[in-house]
């Protein structure tokens, strides 16, 4: 499997889970529901524990058709170039030129994982509870660290500007 993208693995996904007799819903998972995240069996950055994760989600898969759940829910994302441009405009625009030169340079290394698959999570509700089990690659994970530094940059100027203020 190329960890660089998981396009493989989505595939791979859907065969075992159309092959435990379930269907696949393509789907946004949505951010509102109670929600219990899969945990990865072993110590944390153990060769063991990273062994254990590469096929933890047929286990995840095991566990919905154990509980009886009619289908999974699979949701991906792709890295699209339009997406890293918006990026780089708001950390420029949120920042002195200097200021974030590290995350510039991530963002700069992310456009060479353009359209391709970062981040797949598989997701099975039952009784109100959506159960979510995630895959992601290390630039995904790089990735969303810098969507969280320009939210919480934007956070900081909105509380000092206010909202709609020009800033100068």
């Amino acid at each position: 499997m190329n960890s660089d993208n998981l396009v493989a693995l989505k595939d791979d996904m859907v065969a075992f889970i159309e092959g435990h007799g379930m269907r696949c819903f393509p789907a946004m998972i949505p951010d509102d529901m109670p929600r219990v995240w899969w945990h990865e069996p072993g110590p944390p950055g153990s060769q063991d524990a990273h062994e254990a994760a590469k096929e933890s989600w047929k286990d995840f898969v095991e566990m919905a058709k154990a509980v009886g759940a009619p289908m999974v829910l699979i949701g991906e994302d792709t890295l699209d170039k339009a997406t890293l441009d918006l990026l780089a405009g708001e950390l420029e625009e949120a920042s002195s030129p200097d200021g974030f030169m590290p995350e510039m340079e991530k963002l700069d290394r992310l456009f060479r994982q353009v359209g391709k698959v970062g981040h797949i999570e598989l997701a099975f509700a039952h009784q109100g509870i959506l159960f979510v089990h995630e895959s992601a690659t290390e630039w995904y994970r790089a990735y969303s660290e810098i969507v969280d530094t320009i939210e919480d940059l934007q956070d900081m100027i909105e509380e000092r500007y206010g909202d709609g203020e020009e800033r100068g």
